[in-house]
């Protein structure tokens, strides 16, 4: 038996342990009021600072509202809002059984991810199946967000692990090769199956293929 070739693998939140399905995504879309494309790039694109945690929910909003050239009533913000959290809850079942049968074959497992606080208050009320994570690193709780250097090396320092024994999986590119720059071995994530496959072909052989 051979050792392992990650001492660690991470995964991000959004898209990868959660999983909204696109007719969901394409009504949040809509319920904004702002077609897919740009929607979900301007989504993004807005969520620097709601991610630090340096605003909250409705500012964040507004700043969404401005890049869109749009407005959004106060009521119109809360139901977005409502309906957004609920999206980001619905997690990926395939995801979390593939970090359990990670930590039962002895590899540890971690989140690193960009989330606000609004977020991560309902996520901490409503799922306990996180917390076999061992490591969990939220952006809203630092001040500081993927792929800024740093983030990643507060995950590493937690997990006492040097870069090239971290496997991380994200389902944005950026945030990708940024982890990759630090010398982890991260790819783009697509799906569970993907993201197993990869899994099992890198650790030894006393582990399933």
């Amino acid at each position: 038996m051979g050792q392992n070739r990650w001492d660690a693998v991470v995964f991000d939140y959004g898209r990868v342990l959660s999983s909204p399905p696109l007719s969901e995504l394409q009504e949040f879309a809509a319920l904004v009021g702002v077609s897919e494309p740009p929607f979900f790039e301007l989504y993004s694109n807005t969520r620097d600072e709601y991610d630090c945690g340096r605003i909250d929910c409705r500012q964040h909003w507004q700043c969404f509202a401005e890049a869109a050239g749009i407005s959004l009533t106060t009521d119109q913000v809360q139901r977005i809002v409502e309906f957004e959290n609920r999206m980001w809850l619905r997690v990926n079942p395939k995801s979390l059984e593939l970090a359990h049968d990670i930590r039962t074959h002895g590899v540890r497992t971690a989140i690193l991810s960009n989330m606000p606080h609004d977020l991560l208050c309902q996520l901490r009320q409503l799922f306990d199946r996180l917390s076999g994570f061992e490591v969990q690193i939220w952006s809203c709780e630092h001040g500081i967000i993927k792929p800024d250097p740093a983030i990643y090396r507060l995950c590493l320092k937690q997990l006492n692990c040097e870069p090239q024994r971290v496997l991380f999986f994200d389902d944005r590119p950026r945030n990708v090769e940024a982890a990759q720059k630090l010398g982890m071995e991260a790819y783009v994530f697509e799906s569970a199956e993907q993201a197993a496959a990869i899994v099992w072909a890198g650790l030894n052989g006393s582990l399933k293929a």
